[in-house]
């Protein structure tokens, strides 16, 4: 396992030279980009640009970790507009592009967003978001494929694939390896346990998104900073390990300083790899 941060981490306005830089210094071994409609990354991103991009990380000594966005709550495989479907399925097809230029194998999508958070009513109904979802993804498994990069989708607060089975079947159904699970650990703790999704999911998972969570904080004031919510972590690697195999990035998605969070993160894959607990817990 690789520890790895994203972009999101830094200030907006940081370059990705300056990103590199700081993720290195901290020690970090891959460097997750973000793709937003403006900045030195975009959907429409040359490719030369792309490569550069691959090449400032290469001399920082970091890895691409995968490409995220955030460009999928407003339009989404599962919404009831048809032109917002076919621009989420654009914006696919433009992440694919870029990623298989930058030489990474991996991109993070929202699938289908059935309400946010605080929403009062949803947008669309889930049976519906799940149907549209798959025969979105059934389209893009081939082009996915054919450019060498996996489509990831992750558990995020949009209120749709609430269950690991119904995230398994969902994968399953595909059948294809060129699909499979983004999975947050921060993410599922309002619902979930880390764990036993992992268990579930299994080789299904692609990418982690490594977060902490305080269940005392309920809503967005729970995440917290690594080590100090209610992940149990040495339980979340060993999963990782027998459940998944996962040997890839564990990206941290957040706030705070690059130095203190690659500590924490480093400390906590040391100190799970011995099953030594780093969140210390009263009794």
């Amino acid at each position: 396992m690789l520890s790895s941060i994203n972009a999101w981490t830094f200030p907006a306005e940081t370059s990705v030279v300056e990103m590199a830089r700081q993720a290195e210094r901290a020690g970090f071994k891959a460097l997750e980009l973000v793709v937003a409609d403006e900045g030195e990354l975009t959907p429409t991103t040359s490719e030369p640009a792309c490569r550069e991009l691959a090449r400032t990380l290469g001399n920082a000594r970091l890895r691409t970790a995968g490409l995220a966005t955030g460009l999928f709550w407003p339009h989404n495989y599962g919404s009831p507009d048809a032109g917002s479907r076919q621009k989420a399925i654009d914006l696919t097809l433009s992440l694919l592009d870029r990623a298989a230029w930058i030489g990474t194998d991996a991109i993070g999508v929202v699938p289908a967003v059935v309400g946010r958070a605080a929403d009062r009513t949803p947008t669309t109904l889930y049976a519906d978001a799940l149907n549209r979802t798959y025969d979105a993804l059934a389209q893009l498994r081939f082009e996915a494929e054919d450019r060498g990069v996996r489509i990831a989708i992750e558990n995020v607060w949009n209120r749709f694939l609430l269950s690991p089975v119904e995230t398994a079947n969902l994968i399953d159904r595909l059948a294809t390896p060129w699909v499979g699970v983004y999975f947050d650990t921060g993410n599922v703790m309002p619902f979930g346990y880390p764990e036993d999704w992992i268990a579930t999911l299994g080789s299904r998972i692609v990418r982690v998104h490594i977060k902490d969570y305080a269940l005392a904080r309920p809503g967005p004031d729970g995440f917290c900073p690594l080590g100090d919510g209610d992940v149990n972590w040495p339980a979340v690697i060993t999963a990782l390990k027998t459940h998944a195999g996962y040997k890839g990035p564990m990206t941290y998605e957040g706030p705070g300083d690059p130095n203190e969070i690659a500590r924490r993160l480093d400390t906590i894959l040391r100190l799970a790899a011995t099953n030594r607990d780093p969140t210390p817990r009263l009794p």
